[in-house]
């Protein structure tokens, strides 16, 4: 929707242009992708998911660029199960989250309008 003075207001946010919007959704888009994968990773670690397992070896191949400043920086937990509960790959989704929030914070300060206060 555009506003009166053609800024584009959308789900709450007003923005100079619609490519700023489009430009948030597509980094939440690529975030979710990365938490989504490093998730996996945790369950199947979590698991103990054989590695010759074809989804295995492709989920661990596209992590490992992402997990590797990550592994190892926290122990490695059972819980009473016995499972192993990889708290890097905790830490590594949280400095992601981190990450997102900056980019995106980063993005709406330059995207908003400024005030005119040519009076």
């Amino acid at each position: 929707m555009r506003g009166d003075a053609g800024f584009v207001i959308h789900r709450g946010v007003i923005a100079r242009s619609m490519i700023w919007v489009r430009l948030i959704q597509l980094i939440n888009f690529a975030f979710t992708c990365v938490y989504v994968v490093l998730f996996t990773r945790f369950v199947l670690e979590y698991i103990r998911a054989p590695d010759h397992v074809v989804f295995v070896q492709y989920v661990r191949h596209y992590t490992d660029p992402l997990y590797r400043p990550f592994h190892g920086l926290l122990p490695v937990i059972p819980d009473r199960g016995g499972h192993p509960l990889m708290l890097s790959i905790l830490a590594c989704m949280a400095a992601f989250a981190v990450a997102h929030f900056l980019i995106r914070a980063l993005i709406r300060a330059s995207s908003r309008p400024s005030a005119d206060l040519d009076d």
